[in-house]
């Protein structure tokens, strides 16, 4: 389960918008000249006038910053900002803009404007945070986030959640790790990038236990009597936004063959540092599942990249 932080309840917060156009593959980005977020490329916002709905806000802020009219928005969704330090929050609303009537026009807050191709986003150029959540935004996924920082370019602690209309469904996988010190062992025919993915399913009335060990016969060719469970893993996917939305479970063993009598290593197989292997999970993963202490994690996931990454202590 992925909690997501409720300690700044209390904080006095500014309401701010921020709108993406897009057209086509296309995003229309402005880079902003002076103010928050001076030198980066952003989509179209500002903070809320008292008196004014946030939709009516993030029109006006359309139309101030880059001269269209938006016809047809969405809200897509909902950023908290917290800097280490401040007791504000500032409560951003995002939107998607698809439609809209007009002739681009700069000014001195935000120029140049120009489009950008989606798979040619800049984003070493934007806030640091952009990169974990715009997936949501082009596959039109309805989340909420927190992001505290500590300044413009550094992100000490996140959360993304997925807002989901539909009730999640788990699926049960194991998968196994083999490690000997400070290394585990990866098929030579198989990308190391990969390893977390070969999951096992587990049937209905089989043991977590039984196939874990099942796991560890077919796919390193080693017998034993136990494995021990590090970890509990629930992975999302932002591709598997469906009916039913599916959450994989994932039960992480480790088997430490240094303290095995008798191991005999395939030819089939290799030896590699902990800290060079290549997941798809963060880098924080392996090192501490190779620890040997249980943990749980989650992982909201798009494609190959991770999104959002928590641990915690079981």
């Amino acid at each position: 389960m992925l909690y997501y932080p409720t300690y700044f309840e209390c904080y006095p917060r500014k309401l701010m918008t921020l709108t993406f156009i897009i057209q086509n593959d296309e995003v229309l980005l402005g880079m902003k000249n002076r103010g928050m977020g001076k030198g980066k490329w952003n989509g179209f916002g500002g903070k809320k006038e008292p008196n004014e709905s946030i939709f009516d806000a993030a029109k006006r802020e359309v139309k101030e910053e880059c001269g269209l009219d938006a016809i047809s928005m969405k809200k897509i969704g909902f950023i908290d900002f917290e800097y280490v330090g401040s007791n504000e929050i500032l409560e951003g609303h995002i939107y998607l803009c698809d439609k809209f009537k007009g002739h681009i026009v700069e000014s001195d807050e935000m120029a140049p404007i120009k489009w950008f191709k989606i798979n040619q986003f800049p984003l070493d150029n934007m806030w640091v945070d952009h990169k974990l959540w715009f997936p949501m935004v082009l596959k039109q996924i309805p989340f909420k986030a927190h992001f505290k920082y500590l300044d413009d370019d550094t992100i000490v602690d996140s959360t993304i959640k997925l807002l989901r209309i539909f009730k999640k469904t788990k699926e049960i996988w194991v998968n196994v790790i083999v490690k000997k010190d400070n290394k585990i062992l990866i098929s030579n025919n198989l990308e190391e990038s990969k390893i977390f993915k070969r999951h096992q399913y587990v049937k209905k009335g089989e043991s977590l236990e039984n196939a874990a060990l099942s796991y560890l016969k077919s796919n390193y060719e080693i017998t034993t009597e136990e494995v021990p469970k590090i970890a509990v893993i629930n992975v999302e996917l932002t591709d598997n936004y469906s009916i039913p939305s599916i959450i994989q479970e994932i039960h992480m063993f480790v088997m430490d063959v240094s303290k095995l009598k008798k191991f005999t290593q395939s030819n089939d197989y290799r030896w590699t540092n902990i800290n060079n292997a290549q997941f798809f999970a963060d880098k924080k993963f392996l090192s501490t599942l190779c620890k040997m202490k249980p943990f749980k994690a989650y992982f909201l996931m798009d494609n190959d990249d991770v999104l959002c990454s928590k641990y915690y202590n079981n």
